[in-house]
């Protein structure tokens, strides 16, 4: 669009220039900031972490699906077992209701993925010593030698990138994942994320040393 104030520019109509202006493309990253359904203006670097934060999510797909494929397990089994390993490392291991709730399944369903998973002796159940009326689920010895082996070399490779950064640093990172997973996890209830794949499509055990 012309610019009024440089002295080789004529005035154009007001009519003209609202023309000149809906014709004009749009950026090829998309809209400009203003225009994002009310979202503010973003640091030139959002768009870059992003897509590496897309890069890194595909990469851990790929990781993934290997360990699910050696050892024969499903997309809501490695889930499952990511939870239970979470549970347990928390001081807090979950009860069968409890893991059919963060599968987003009924409690029927999540007592077949906890049956096929100790079958195959990734977990086992156990009475509560504070309620016997509790049933716990948590990760055996086996699977966590089975995923140790597996996702080790990756956790000396996280360790290795981790280093590089200071405490607060690290701090920061820590903030913005929490603030991510939070920001995916509500969009996931909106648009009904209970329904799973059938295969595995996340790296939920990753760095499980």
């Amino acid at each position: 669009m012309p610019d009024p104030t440089h002295p080789t520019t004529s005035p154009v109509p007001a009519g003209r220039a609202a023309r000149d202006d809906a014709a004009q493309p749009l950026p090829p990253d998309g809209p400009r900031p203003a225009d994002r359904q009310g979202r503010p203006d973003r640091s030139p670097l959002a768009d870059d972490i992003v897509t590496h934060m897309q890069r890194l999510t595909t990469e851990s797909q790929k990781v993934a699906q290997a360990f699910a494929t050696q050892h024969g397990l499903g997309h809501i089994d490695l889930e499952a077992l990511l939870h239970v390993m979470q549970a347990e490392r928390g001081g807090d291991p979950v009860t069968a209701g409890r893991l059919g709730e963060l599968l987003g399944v009924t409690s029927g369903a999540a007592t077949g993925v906890i049956d096929r998973l100790e079958r195959v002796g990734h977990v086992q159940r156990s009475r509560d010593d504070a309620d016997r009326r509790r049933v716990l689920v948590r990760y055996s010895d086996r699977a966590r030698a089975v995923a140790g082996a597996f996702f080790g070399p990756l956790g000396v490779m996280s360790d290795r990138v981790m280093s590089e950064f200071d405490e607060g640093e690290l701090e920061t990172v820590r903030r913005f994942l929490d603030g991510m997973s939070g920001a995916m996890a509500e969009r996931a209830r909106e648009v009904g994320g209970g329904a799973q794949p059938t295969r595995a499509s996340s790296a939920g055990v990753a760095g499980s040393g």
